[in-house]
């Protein structure tokens, strides 16, 4: 070994302050970053830009401590793919070269758990010798410190190790009410206790047939994804056994079904799925990754695996009840919000926008209408809210689905109306529209219409949405049964105010065709009537003694005559 005496002079000052940080009891805060501070003013003058520590989970690479100028293309993590150097010397377990770096792995045993990276563009062949020496005792520091278990200390800690991953996941999760950095943390928990490349949280939706991501390690851009449950068999002997299944190669798999094409553009090599059940039921899984040919299982790291999926479901279904309850606690506000606001005007057709806003606010849907019975309860009036001022269409009241909602005064949760018959229900089937919530709307007692929220996808709505809806129903009665009699009362004061002014003009006048033609002139213009007249009838006594009075009209004209 070609090393002078000044270099391991410094190497023994090195390796002297790692052992005294690095295994200290508890180790020293920020160690590696302060070893790393004194390698690289050790190797500055070796035109050496700077140096950095990553650890290898998986296929990626993530920074645990630096000094001097790293590129920012490595300053957090990478992928290691074929071309990066950090590859090259995990495969060949021994130092690899670039352009600008040289990378020397840091070992345990045979296993990889990290690399050394410095970044020159000189080459040193005293150098690289004095620094591969540094990475071997890397090792076992950094392990130290992240407490993962060596090789040789067997089965039994192994075990020991996965539980202490249970129970930090069990933790970790339980955050996740406040955001989804508690998931995140879940999945590489689950990373580095199992040592797969990468997992994946999925949650769940059987009413629409998917599967989302919700959380990943590493961070691969899954976030969001979905994955459809229908068309894959794996998912079906999920919902069927409530095991784990194990498929080791992707692209011969016959159980991946419609996902099979975008898991393996992914890369994807091979999988294990975790169910995650609540009472007997799937609610999500945890997918364990691998990119690699090859990657095998053992029974105690699919137990571990098992356990860990196990306290992710509780504790993503208490995220879930918590998120419902605060989604309830924002829907009881709009409604308080909804109730000042609706009753605010009289105007049927603002009535409707209101309603229509609100409610798109507090459940999500497609279309909403309202129907109105016809003051002679013959015909219904279907108003489909699609516009500021919707028209109106007539159905005979008899030959409608809705009216046995206003019938039994029963709101009523529908899965899908698209095979009805009836001409209201084709109606709106024809704008696509299946799952549907009926609500009654009343007042008093007595049914004036319904109140309908509809969605494209059959099966939508359940009955904690009708609770919501029949809230708003309510104050959709109220506010329309409001505009009724202000409507009423409006008309009744134009009457009255009519009837003062037709009493006023007669009295006004003197002579008969004065106070006709006065009368005929104000219930016109009441009535915005163009033309009007006035057709006198008398009774059928008087007109049999309609000679005499013609003769006592001629008499006294002729008087008038004479005179």
């Amino acid at each position: 070994m070609n090393i002078d005496k000044n270099m391991l002079d410094d190497l023994h000052s090195l390796s002297m302050q790692l052992n005294r940080q690095a295994f200290a009891s508890p180790p020293m805060e920020g160690w590696l970053n302060s070893f790393l501070t004194m390698l690289f003013e050790r190797f500055s003058t070796a035109n050496v830009q700077g140096i950095q520590v990553a650890q290898v989970i998986g296929n990626v690479a993530v920074q645990m401590g630096s000094a001097g100028v790293v590129p920012g293309r490595s300053s957090d993590q990478y992928p290691l793919d074929d071309s990066s150097p950090i590859a090259a010397a995990l495969s060949a377990r021994h130092m690899a070269s670039a352009a600008d770096s040289r990378v020397y792995p840091i070992m345990i045993g045979d296993d990889v758990v990290g690399v050394l990276v410095i970044y020159t563009t000189q080459t040193d062949e005293i150098r690289d010798q004095a620094l591969e020496m540094l990475a071997l005792q890397l090792g076992p520091a950094i392990m130290q410190n992240l407490k993962t278990p060596r090789p040789q200390t067997g089965r039994l800690t192994r075990q020991i190790e996965m539980m202490r991953s249970v129970n930090e996941a069990t933790r970790t999760v339980g955050s996740v009410l406040e955001g989804s950095e508690g998931l995140n943390r879940s999945a590489r928990s689950v990373v580095e206790a199992l040592r797969v490349e990468h997992t994946e949280i999925l949650v769940y939706d059987y009413a629409q047939g998917i599967g989302t991501v919700i959380a990943e390690y590493p961070d691969y851009g899954h976030l969001g994804v979905k994955i459809q449950l229908r068309g894959a068999p794996v998912q079906d002997r999920l919902l069927q056994e409530h095991t784990p299944i194990v498929i080791p190669n992707a692209a011969e798999s016959t159980e991946l079904g419609v996902n099979q094409d975008m898991l393996l553009g992914f890369g994807l090599k091979g999988l294990v799925i975790l169910p995650m059940m609540i009472q007997d039921r799937v609610i999500g899984s945890v997918n364990l990754n691998s990119y690699q040919d090859g990657r095998t299982f053992t029974p105690e790291e699919i137990e571990a695996a098992v356990t860990i999926a196990s306290q992710l479901a509780v504790n993503l279904r208490n995220a879930q009840l918590y998120d419902d309850i605060k989604h309830r606690a924002s829907q009881l506000e709009r409604i308080a919000d909804l109730s000042r606001h609706v009753t605010s005007t009289f105007n049927r057709f603002e009535i409707f926008e209101i309603v229509k806003e609100e409610t798109q606010n507090l459940i999500e849907s497609n279309l909403i209408s309202v129907a109105l019975r016809s003051t002679d309860n013959a015909r219904l009036q279907l108003f489909i809210l699609d516009s500021p001022e919707p028209t109106p269409v007539e159905f005979p009241m008899e030959q409608t689905a809705l009216s046995q909602t206003i019938t039994s005064l029963e709101p009523v949760v529908l899965d899908d109306i698209s095979g009805s018959d009836r001409p209201d229900y084709r109606l709106l089937a024809q704008s696509g529209m299946r799952a549907a919530v009926i609500i009654p709307l009343a007042v008093g007692g007595r049914a004036i219409g319904t109140f309908n929220v509809l969605h494209a996808q059959a099966g939508r709505y359940l009955s904690i949405d009708l609770a919501v809806l029949e809230q708003v129903g309510n104050q959709l009665a109220i506010a329309l049964e409001n505009a009724r009699l202000y409507a009423q009362a409006a008309q009744r004061v134009e009457i009255e105010q009519l009837m003062n002014r037709l009493t006023s003009s007669i009295q006004s006048r003197g002579d008969m065709q004065g106070m006709l033609l006065a009368s005929v002139h104000q219930m016109a213009e009441a009535l915005n009537a163009r033309r009007a007249r006035v057709r006198l009838q008398m009774l059928p006594a008087q007109a049999a003694d309609t000679s005499k009075v013609t003769d006592r009209i001629i008499s006294k004209l002729s008087k008038k005559s004479e005179k």
